[in-house]
């Protein structure tokens, strides 16, 4: 099966399947699949997608930057520091004491079409998106955060799709609970 690109199938498909997804998330939970081939499945279709055609993680993520990464973007921006903090950054929402990236109505304030304007510098968050990567446990080992992003991410939906036909998931046809097709 091809890997799914188009940006408003992704939304459809990943909306029309948020069920799905929760009785999947239960199913991994109580079958204990390990996350390692997950990982290796979105890495591999990570390298066939263009980020760039996409950017919906720039355009719905919050992201929370550490002193030393505004730092780096000061520098790649030619600015001092408390400039940048004050004029790019807000107060974290859910811990005050930490900064987040400051959005627009189009997403990140660094993000100009689908394109960042600090991507030499832009912060580990960023750079680790979708946050699969084979041997961490970030987002990829908590599917649950993962299939938030589904309807918006072409990799994140794809390695979903996939990790349950690697692990021989099939949805009950009722939408009630989850069936393996073992008997």
């Amino acid at each position: 099966m091809g890997v799914v690109t188009d940006l408003v199938e992704i939304r459809r498909l990943g909306a029309s399947r948020s069920g799905e997804n929760l009785d999947f998330r239960r199913y991994l939970a109580a079958h204990h699949h390990p996350i390692e081939p997950f990982q290796i499945l979105a890495g591999e279709i990570a390298r066939q997608v263009d980020c760039t055609a996409c950017a919906n993680c720039c355009r719905y993520s919050v992201v929370t930057v550490t002193r030393a990464e505004i730092e780096t973007i000061a520098r790649s921006l030619n600015l001092p520091p408390d400039e940048v903090t004050r004029t790019h950054t807000a107060p974290d929402p859910d811990a005050p004491a930490m900064r987040v990236l400051k959005s627009t109505p189009n997403g990140c304030i660094f993000l100009r079409g689908n394109l960042c304007t600090v991507y030499g510098a832009r912060p580990k968050a960023c750079r680790d998106f979708p946050h699969i990567a084979l041997g961490t446990h970030s987002l990829g080992g908590r599917i649950s955060s993962l299939c938030r992003w589904a309807p918006l991410c072409p990799i994140v939906y794809n390695a979903l799709e996939g990790y349950k036909r690697l692990v021989g998931y099939h949805p009950a046809a009722d939408g009630e609970g989850c069936s393996t097709g073992e008997s």
